[in-house]
């Protein structure tokens, strides 16, 4: 399961729109595969978990159909979000935290998009990444 905390510094360092658009598409994956791994955590959270995870795929989907998104690069990401002894809130926080920088960073390149793919997957993001986390990879 990809870092959640690599996935956030990845997207604060991203430089252009091609950076941010890989980036997200990592950081939609980590959101996606923590909320699977808590759904069955607390039964009270399952389907905000289920919720997560469903917007995350619809967001991670949506990335890769930006023309400016890259090939995946081969880069490997570092597994390590959140242990297998973390708690379904501190996972919810975490998904937050990350959807949190992921919504501001696509805010930020949507100007930066000249398709209109690109602008698309941009708008759809900040929608998706300012909703609550707690209540909502391997690459193509």
């Amino acid at each position: 399961m990809p870092d959640i905390g690599w996935c956030a510094a990845r997207l604060r360092q991203a430089a252009s729109l091609a950076e941010t658009l890989d980036a997200s598409f990592d950081a939609f994956e980590a959101i996606r595969q923590l909320a699977r791994r808590c759904e069955g955590m607390s039964p009270d959270l399952l389907a905000a978990f289920m919720s997560a995870a469903a917007e995350a795929a619809d967001g991670r989907d949506a990335i890769t159909s930006a023309p400016a998104l890259p090939p995946p690069s081969g880069h490997s990401t570092p597994s390590g979000t959140p242990g297998h002894d973390t708690g379904p809130e501190d996972a919810a926080d975490s998904m937050a935290a990350l959807a949190a920088v992921l919504a501001s960073r696509l805010e930020q390149a949507a100007p930066l998009a000249t398709t209109p793919n690109d602008r698309l997957a941009c708008p759809r993001r900040r929608a998706v990444g300012q909703a609550d986390p707690a209540t909502h990879g391997p690459r193509r």
